[in-house]
């Protein structure tokens, strides 16, 4: 559960989401662009912690002003933000977002990976400035150090099986589908061939039972995929 925030936010911005640059599809959270009426309205440049107003409902968030200069090669201004545990098509809806704190300024990584890692990050500072707790005890997972503890203990995942089970256990809420697993971590279209998703969560649950051997952190939801599973 999120904490009460009291402060006041920096900047408050509201329109029509329209289609973005999709890079939430790639850590498997879409993200929601606003539409841009004045450039002379916008704040400043960077990446903010994030309040947002959907559908009569608060959630929480990362908002990206600027270029996204990793993956927008024409250098086009955007306001994205990315929606904690959302996972909604909400194209043309109305949406307020309500900018707190700014985490940095926009930057160029090297690779995807680099980008991942820090979105991620980002999305744990989001997390904390929120005060929204982890959903169980028993499972740590740390993007910086790419650690997977379980009851104190550390165990060793591959860079999938990590992202795989980082996907669903930052989105608990969502079940997503094989689909939408592959092509968040493996980064091309899943063109219907899921194998690699299945022997993955395979790898992971097996890793995962060596420790805690009556705990199970993924369910599956038959004919659908895959859920997160704090129980």
């Amino acid at each position: 559960m999120a904490q009460m925030i009291t402060q006041t936010p920096a900047y408050i911005l509201s329109g029509k989401i329209v289609y973005g640059q999709g890079i939430g599809k790639l850590v498997g959270t879409p993200t929601a662009n606003l539409q841009i009426l004045s450039k002379d309205t916008m704040p400043p440049v960077g990446v903010y912690v994030t309040e947002v107003l959907l559908e009569g409902q608060i959630y929480y968030g990362v908002t990206n002003i600027g270029t996204s200069p990793t993956v927008n090669k024409n250098k086009e201004i955007s306001i994205e933000t990315m929606i904690l545990n959302f996972c909604k098509d909400i194209h043309g809806q109305q949406m307020e977002i309500r900018l707190f704190e700014k985490l940095r300024s926009p930057k160029k990584f090297e690779n995807l990976s680099m980008l991942l890692d820090q979105i991620r990050m980002d999305c744990i500072a989001a997390q904390e400035f929120f005060g929204i707790q982890a959903i169980t005890s028993q499972l740590r997972m740390s993007v910086k150090n790419h650690q997977t503890i379980i009851n104190s203990q550390e165990i060793y995942l591959s860079t999938k099986e990590f992202d795989v089970l980082y996907m669903l256990y930052s989105n608990p809420d969502i079940t997503f589908t094989k689909e939408q697993i592959y092509e968040a971590v493996w980064h091309e279209p899943s063109g219907g061939y899921c194998h690699a998703v299945e022997n993955t969560v395979f790898q992971i649950r097996k890793k995962c039972r060596s420790i805690a051997k009556d705990v199970d952190f993924i369910k599956t939801i038959a004919g659908y995929g895959y859920k997160f599973n704090a129980e």
